[in-house]
């Protein structure tokens, strides 16, 4: 079966959050399909936040998603950071990785991007949680923070779900449209990451992607296939696919924040 045609449309809203929208009849062909989807949607849609970012209009699916890509110039070298999906608790908290638990700060920020950028001056701790994620933001935005690097966030699945949990993660996206649908969804969304690798990284810079299917979809043919062994190894690395004078790295998913940042570490290295 071909990708059905799909295409998601995605509009910039504000900095950070995307309005995106899906035709389920393109998507769901077959009836059993849209069984599934009409099965499976009234425990997606009360799960977390997702009430909060999703909304049906028809057979139209529209939801809000996120990306931060800086448009000031400069002479750092870009990396763009290809994620899994976003949680919907950070969708609508309006900017990435917003908290995890009951309201701690996520270690996205504490850990994983300090090889990468170091946006956590002391004064941000005596801040909300909500101002210091505009703290954040504006930096990022900004390039407000000490790295040779301009650093962007996209993620490879554009529709947000819980952090985890049966309808949580990339999974709980799979458990909802079934695998089908699911694997049209990710051919369609990977043409909007090549287009902002293309865009923003250029000729310099790299992709450094978190997430097995987005490494699946972005490495060229004869990169190394996603392992979750290579990945934590730092044995990921290829270049991108239709475009190979950009390279990218494969690392751990956020989960694993210590081996994670060990390879970005290691990635750094061979970036400067």
């Amino acid at each position: 079966m071909t990708d059905r045609n799909l295409k998601i449309d995605c509009l910039e809203i504000n900095d950070v959050q995307l309005e995106c929208g899906i035709d389920l009849e393109v998507l769901l062909k077959t009836k059993a399909e849209r069984d599934r989807f009409d099965a499976n949607w009234e425990g997606f849609y009360a799960d977390n936040f997702n009430s909060d970012v999703y909304t049906r209009e028809g057979n139209r699916l529209v939801y809000h998603s996120e990306q931060l890509i800086p448009s000031k110039r400069s002479q750092r070298v870009p990396i763009l950071l290809v994620l899994g999906n976003p949680a919907s608790h950070s969708v609508k908290s309006g900017m990435f990785f917003a908290y995890e638990g009951k309201g701690h700060d996520h270690r996205f920020w504490k850990e994983i991007l300090k090889p990468l950028a170091n946006l956590e001056p002391d004064v941000l701790q005596t801040q909300s949680p909500d101002k210091i994620n505009q703290a954040r933001k504006r930096r990022m935005l900004n390039l407000d923070y000490k790295s040779s690097f301009k650093i962007g966030l996209c993620v490879m699945l554009t529709m947000p779900s819980a952090p985890g949990d049966k309808w949580g993660g990339v999974q709980g996206i799979k458990r909802l449209f079934g695998l089908k649908a699911y694997k049209d969804i990710i051919k369609a969304e990977s043409k909007r990451i090549h287009k902002i690798a293309r865009q923003f990284v250029r000729n310099r810079g790299a992709v450094i992607v978190f997430q097995k299917d987005a490494w699946e979809q972005l490495r060229s043919d004869g990169d190394p296939e996603y392992s979750i062994g290579d990945a934590k190894a730092g044995k990921l690395i290829g270049r991108l696919k239709n475009a190979p004078h950009i390279n990218i790295f494969g690392v751990p998913p956020t989960r694993l924040a210590r081996p994670c940042c060990n390879v970005i570490e290691e990635v750094v290295k061979k970036l400067l």
